[in-house]
């Protein structure tokens, strides 16, 4: 960072260009000191990993204390308060200055101390932004400095750290385009000038398709799906939608060597624009395009991108509640899995097959497909190269599927321990499956009666709508706050209903559940 390049420059500690960067750009004290340095949260947890390499972590161990105290963030020990303090070189007190002090106010300065945040719009100095809207509009000049999940960590720590009664639209539309702009980069802002004169001239003219721009169309469809994942459908949709356009304009001049590859990048676009339409409710749409990726992905003779778009074919039948439709889907996936040797594959299958199986009330399968795909999910082995669009599909995923089969089948206490277990193990920055987890939760305390407990959770996934405000996360809202209707007036849901007013979340709920 080079406001703190200069004041290094300038003499200034370590800890003392940590608080500049805080109050400057409005960040808490976890996170300060790491933009100080210029680290990436990856690159802190390679540190940390080469001094301590009995207990590693990754980049997400960082973001979740880097997220607290906010509820989303994880408190972090004693301990690893004193190992990030020395890996900073500051002491354990400056990473926790931003925390409320108990005890007397000190006296009034005799002179006025300088506007903290004076860069931000009259109105909202005091307002703990972490993005200004003039940072934002900077992003796009910077595109190959930045890294998309960091961009996505900041906006969601500003939405959980801000006033619920402020006005933020205006604000957070601002943020979203430029994360929206930073999302498709890649497409956008090819640091190699080659690259970049190869892309465009074959975009000009399709017969010049070769191996290289191909190999650039793989590469970025990773940032189209965390786009859909942090921002929400409506705003990937469109990205998706282009790309879509683009690979289908390619695919007729394709060389024969490169057609395989092409529709398999085609699939995977159709793919992801019904995954999309999905969670906007457009489920006719959905399952067309689905269909699409389906024929595209078996023309590529691609058998583990069928397995996956079977995988998402079945989820959205059981979703719609027509669970043995969905179990169609998931047999088929499953068949389809086992020509593969991927257990993430084996594993997926065996997921949408259980949330299949206990929808119709299948107890005894719905197990069956869990212990498969837990022996599946053993057997994904870290680092271990897969197919991109198994990028979120890990042991969180496995223990967040079993939560909410243990709902279906009314076991809640199963529900609630699976379901905290699944929570830390998620990307914070995965707002869709980080929301919808937290649903499971909410509904398993629901279903024991703790409903004080069960309101601050939906109080918190409102918290996330902020940033993705999918119809789906939406609707799970709604839902909950329908099931707290015996309970409406206690003291912890008038809260919750307060909150949700402040975020434009009343109304009615959907039938649709997962």
């Amino acid at each position: 960072m080079q406001f703190a390049t200069e004041l290094r420059a300038a003499g200034k500690t370590w800890p003392e260009a940590a608080i500049a960067v805080r109050h400057r750009y409005r960040v808490n004290a976890r996170v300060a000191p790491r933009l100080a340095r210029g680290l990436s949260q990856r690159q802190v947890a390679e540190l940390w990993n080469q001094r301590w390499p009995d207990d590693p972590k990754t980049f997400k161990n960082i973001s979740t204390w880097e997220l607290w105290p906010a509820s989303t963030g994880h408190a972090p020990s004693l301990d690893t308060l004193d190992r990030l303090a020395q890996l900073y070189e500051c002491s354990v007190a400056d990473l926790l200055a931003d925390l409320p002090s108990h005890g007397h106010p000190p006296p009034a300065p005799a002179s006025p101390a300088p506007a903290v945040g004076a860069d931000l719009p009259e109105g909202l100095a005091t307002e703990p932004l972490l993005l200004t809207p003039q940072l934002a509009s900077t992003l796009v000049h910077r595109l190959h400095d930045v890294r998309f999940e960091e961009l996505a960590q900041a906006l969601i720590m500003w939405v959980q750290q801000a006033n619920p009664g402020l006005n933020r639209r205006e604000l957070l539309l601002k943020i979203s385009t430029a994360l929206t702009v930073a999302a498709a980069a890649p497409l956008l802002d090819i640091a190699d000038a080659d690259e970049r004169d190869r892309v465009a001239a074959v975009l000009d003219d399709p017969s010049r398709l070769d191996l290289a721009t191909i190999t650039h169309a793989e590469r970025v469809l990773q940032h189209y799906r965390r786009q859909g994942d942090v921002l929400g459908p409506q705003i990937a949709l469109q990205t998706a939608l282009a790309q879509r356009q683009v690979i289908a304009d390619l695919m007729a001049s394709a060389p024969e060597d490169l057609r395989p590859r092409v529709l398999t990048v085609y699939a995977e676009l159709s793919q992801m624009v019904g995954w999309q339409l999905y969670n906007l409710g457009d489920y006719r749409a959905a399952q067309y395009y689905y269909d699409d990726a389906r024929t595209a992905a078996h023309d590529a003779e691609n058998t583990e991108l069928v397995t996956y778009v079977l995988c998402t074919m079945s989820q959205l039948a059981t979703w719609q509640n027509k669970p043995r439709v969905g179990i169609d889907h998931a047999i088929a996936a499953q068949a389809w899995a086992a020509q593969t040797d991927s257990p993430a594959a084996l594993g997926y299958a065996a997921d949408v097959a259980a949330r299949a199986f206990a929808a119709a009330h299948q107890n005894d399968k719905a197990h069956r497909a869990l212990e498969q795909e837990h022996a599946a999910v053993r057997d994904m082995a870290a680092g271990t190269p897969r197919a991109s669009w198994w990028y979120f599909y890990d042991e969180s995923f496995y223990w967040g599927t079993s939560a909410e089969c243990a709902l279906v089948l009314g076991t809640p206490e199963k529900a609630l321990a699976a379901a905290r277990t699944s929570l830390p193990m998620i990307d914070p920055t995965n707002v869709h499956n980080y929301a919808h987890t937290l649903a499971l939760q909410s509904q398993a305390h629901l279903q024991q009666g703790d409903i004080a407990e069960a309101s601050t959770i939906v109080g918190d996934i409102a918290r996330i709508s902020g940033v993705n405000r999918s119809p789906r996360i939406t609707q799970r809202i709604a839902d909950l706050r329908t099931a707290l209707t015996p309970w409406q007036r206690s003291r912890s849901v008038r809260t919750l209903d307060d909150l949700l007013d402040h975020y434009r979340l009343t109304g009615s709920s959907s039938t649709n559940k997962s």
